[in-house]
């Protein structure tokens, strides 16, 4: 084979790679992180307040292919759901245009979205008193039910003609939170946020 010839080859292979990204990053999102790919956890409707949080540990990297559709429909309340999506730093959150500063995952099921988001770099705990003190500003709701983390906050917010509630916490030092549209019922999004954290889990 020419030179020439292996040089487009290679071309042709690196620019799948770039538009197949996507793909890899949620089919195999620990294997990019450079751990041992698990296997995505047995589908799961547990409350988050029956979730065991002692020694919790999660991952500031892709988690969204240990989320199946299935677990997200049941932790939902639904039928059935659409494949996940996943983001990542750096590229556009799917449905708001604006760049991401985090791995992030959502899963839609008729009218309902749920996502869950974990910071990239590490957070400390002023900035995130800060932030839990801010995700209650304006309009927005607080819920007094189990937060993800501490400091953490579960807030219910206008989102247009409707609503969305999210979880906003610490874990160590990662900011993390998990959010479903349309409703203000804080244990239903808090089984969402179970299923995420199973996926992010490190220990």
């Amino acid at each position: 084979m020419s030179v020439v010839l292996l040089g487009v080859v290679a071309v042709v292979v690196t620019a799948l790679a770039i538009v197949l990204g996507r793909a890899v990053l949620v089919d195999a999102p620990d294997r990019e992180a450079g751990t041992p790919v698990t296997p995505a956890p047995d589908a799961t409707a547990t409350p988050l307040a029956d979730y065991d949080t002692d020694d919790l540990a999660v991952v500031r990297a892709p988690f969204c292919g240990r989320i199946s559709a299935e677990s997200a429909a049941l932790a939902i309340g639904v039928d059935t759901a659409e494949d996940p999506v996943a983001w990542r730093p750096g590229v556009p959150v799917p449905g708001t245009g604006s760049i991401a500063n985090e791995w992030g995952c959502s899963v839609t099921a008729g009218d309902v979205t749920a996502s869950a988001w974990v910071f990239a770099t590490p957070v400390s705990p002023d900035r995130a008193r800060e932030w839990a003190r801010d995700a209650a500003g304006g309009d927005c709701q607080r819920k007094d039910v189990p937060t993800i983390g501490s400091p953490g906050a579960v807030v219910t917010c206008p989102d247009g003609p409707g609503k969305h509630t999210t979880f906003h916490g610490l874990v160590g030092d990662t900011w993390l939170a998990c959010r479903m549209t349309g409703t203000g019922d804080a244990e239903r999004v808090g089984r969402w946020c179970v299923v995420a954290l199973e996926a992010m889990r490190t220990g």
